[in-house]
């Protein structure tokens, strides 16, 4: 009867190895999913960062359309910059956008306009396009004659390119580019 005891005895010791080795090769599965899904959540963290980056500096570069309308409309109007010499880099600017069409300095080397927002840096090159006299005015209606090339009136419409970029953290970068229509008041 010892003899079987000791065969039920390593028949109950081998399964507890398989035993083992099963949960071992479980842990073992369980620790690789583990590193993968740190792993996804490590990248995902960078990516959403970086969306934030892009956002914030896309915000920034936008802000500077809302910040070179008043600044076009009071250099044409007034033939001056008063007010904005703070951000404005360029002293001929007001002179450059009544006459000058396509001048030659860029957003890199040498911008009109440059400010900090929130700590990232924004700098603005603003290019007269070109004008278009607008006919039809009262002059012309009243005078009776009406047409393309007889124009008695003065009105017209001044097109400006406004190119901004905004620099933030870690060099990030981003450019808006807009077309800006002038209509005297």
């Amino acid at each position: 009867m010892s003899g079987r005891r000791d065969l039920r005895t390593v028949r109950v010791m081998k399964k507890e190895g398989y035993i083992l080795v099963t949960t071992l090769l479980i842990l073992l599965v369980l620790t690789v999913i583990g590193f993968a899904a740190l792993g996804t959540s490590r990248i995902e963290n960078m990516l959403s960062g970086n969306i934030r980056l892009r956002e914030t500096t896309l915000s920034g570069a936008d802000s500077a359309v809302d910040v070179s309308a008043p600044i076009i409309e009071h250099a044409v109007r007034t033939q001056n910059i008063t007010g904005y010499t703070n951000i404005v880099n360029d002293n001929s600017l007001a002179t450059e956008l009544r006459q000058t069409s396509f001048d030659n300095d860029s957003i890199d080397a040498n911008p009109d306009i440059q400010y900090s927002l929130n700590g990232k840096q924004v700098d603005v090159d603003i290019d007269k396009m070109y004008v278009k006299r607008v006919g039809g005015t009262a002059i012309e209606y009243a005078s009776g004659y009406e047409g393309a090339g007889k124009s008695g009136g003065s009105s017209f419409y001044a097109f400006y390119r406004i190119n901004s970029k905004c620099t933030g953290n870690v060099s990030s970068e981003a450019m808006v580019g807009v077309i800006y229509k002038y209509v005297p008041k």
